[in-house]
């Protein structure tokens, strides 16, 4: 690798290392972006399924351990965002499911993202975010293949 090549590969590290760090922003005061994407999961399940999703299968999207997704759900449910519910069939297996208050968060968040993005799109222009979101498409086409063959 030349000069030239090593310095724009360290330019695209740290770029996308500083998408990294605005990862952990949350768009509701108070919440950890770990809880809001737990609601959005909860959310997008029940929308494709018509009901709760397993404690088991958070584990797995969100990749953490079920203790941990317990914590998360303890935590969303002690302010009423969620609440679980077992299975009629076999009361091991639990589901979680979001309340009306955690339908109303997880619109406010959906709301202000939007509008952000928007302002984004706006500062850009439609030019240049067609091509940004054509760009991290492919870099993220590239990525996952590369990690497939390479992991």
């Amino acid at each position: 690798m030349n000069n030239g090549q090593h310095e724009l590969v360290q330019c695209l590290m740290e770029a996308f290392f500083r998408f990294r760090l605005l990862r952990n922003k949350s768009f509701v005061p108070g919440m950890k972006q770990s809880e809001m994407r737990m609601l959005h999961l909860v959310a997008r399940h029940r929308r494709e399924t018509g009901r709760g999703i397993k404690i088991a299968e958070l584990s797995r999207i969100m990749w953490v351990t079920s203790p941990t997704i317990t914590q998360l759900t303890n935590s969303l449910e002690a302010r009423g965002l969620v609440e679980r519910y077992t299975d009629a069939n076999d009361r091991r297996v639990v589901y979680v499911q979001l309340t009306e208050a955690g339908e109303t968060v997880l619109k406010q968040a959906s709301d202000a993202f939007c509008a952000r993005f928007g302002r984004l799109v706006q500062h850009l222009g439609p030019e240049k975010s067609k091509l940004l979101a054509d760009l991290l498409a492919e870099c993220l086409a590239f990525l996952r293949a590369d990690m497939e063959k390479n992991c």
